[in-house]
């Protein structure tokens, strides 16, 4: 088997389908390629989507009996892939149709690298003020994590991300598989982290730029995201504290501290207040209230920013209680 797909999945079935559906569509043959999906204990009908779906590459499945996170549920797929290259991918990424061989023939041509791709939102969500504001988030998120040109569309990359991934299935022998302590981020720097050690460097391909499918580009479910993301941030920091202890999502959330200067007490103790649920209501309602008399986007993404801010602030010191 020349590649495969792993993909895991948790209550996205909505999104799922049209992601296997692309893969269906590749400029290779089915039979060069599987798709492995990994249901992370899906309340809603990913069963029975995966079980009727008709695709004609191979497909396996399989159903972890109840949510372990996103690492633990790329483990599985991991450990069953039969393909000399392995992609990793999100549930909700629309692929173009030279997905798979792009990676593997850049795989090919530089053996000591991993490859990453990137993506994009969908039109309709350049519709809504927070859709814009996402769109810029993660072009402002890919500029910053692309370094020197190596050739056209291929680029050195400092911070690589599992949602668009591939490598060797062979490097995995090396490296090991994904630390399942991290539930929803920080797995792929983890992960990136422990392949430098042996070598292995990272290029984007601006050519494998996908469309992220999720429509629901929604300020609360984003923020709820983010605040689970900022308690693996903090066991990143601990894992790493030479490399990742003085980070900036460290200093700006964590305890206060004799060296922290006053202005960023002042922050601190801000934040604090603000983290309280009747004052964070207040905000998030202010904010919704703006998006609905049409304020410009300019405003509201001061405001974007400064809620989900606090979501990663609660976060952060949700994480730090339970490391201590």
């Amino acid at each position: 088997m020349l590649a495969t797909v792993v993909i895991s999945t948790y209550n996205r079935s909505d999104a799922l389908k049209p992601t296997l559906m692309a893969l269906a569509r590749q400029d290779l043959r089915p039979s060069e390629y599987e798709v492995i999906v990994v249901d992370d204990g899906s309340t809603d009908d990913t069963p029975a989507v995966l079980e009727a779906i008709s695709v004609p590459y191979v497909l396996r499945t399989f159903r972890q009996p109840f949510n372990q996170g996103v690492s633990a549920g790329r483990n599985v797929g991991l450990r069953n892939a039969t393909g000399t290259y392995i992609i990793i991918l999100s549930d909700d990424l629309l692929v173009p149709q030279n997905f798979i061989s792009t990676h593997v023939r850049t795989l090919e041509r530089f053996p000591d690298a991993w490859v990453v791709g990137g993506f994009g939102q969908l039109d309709a969500l350049a519709e809504t003020p927070f859709g814009r504001f996402l769109e810029a988030l993660e072009r402002g998120f890919e500029r910053g994590r692309t370094g020197r040109r190596v050739e056209l569309e291929l680029y050195e990359m400092t911070l690589p991300t599992a949602r668009n991934l591939s490598l060797r299935r062979s490097d995995l022998e090396r490296v090991g598989l994904f630390d399942e302590r991290f539930r929803v981020t920080c797995e792929d720097q983890d992960l990136a982290q422990r392949a430098g050690v042996h070598g292995i460097r990272f290029l984007y391909n601006a050519a494998l730029e996908c469309v992220h499918s999720d429509q629901a580009a929604d300020l609360a479910r984003y923020c709820r995201f983010q605040e689970r993301g900022a308690r693996d941030t903090v066991r990143l920091c601990a894992k790493y504290p030479e490399v990742h202890g003085g980070a900036s999502i460290a200093r700006v959330n964590g305890y206060v501290a004799p060296s922290d200067g006053p202005v960023l007490i002042a922050r601190k103790l801000t934040k604090l207040l603000l983290t309280s649920p009747p004052l964070m209501g207040a905000i998030e309602l202010g904010v919704r209230y703006a998006e609905r008399a049409g304020t410009s986007d300019r405003f509201l993404r001061r405001g974007y920013r400064l809620v989900i801010g606090l979501y990663m602030f609660r976060g952060f010191r949700a994480g730090l209680r339970e490391i201590s």
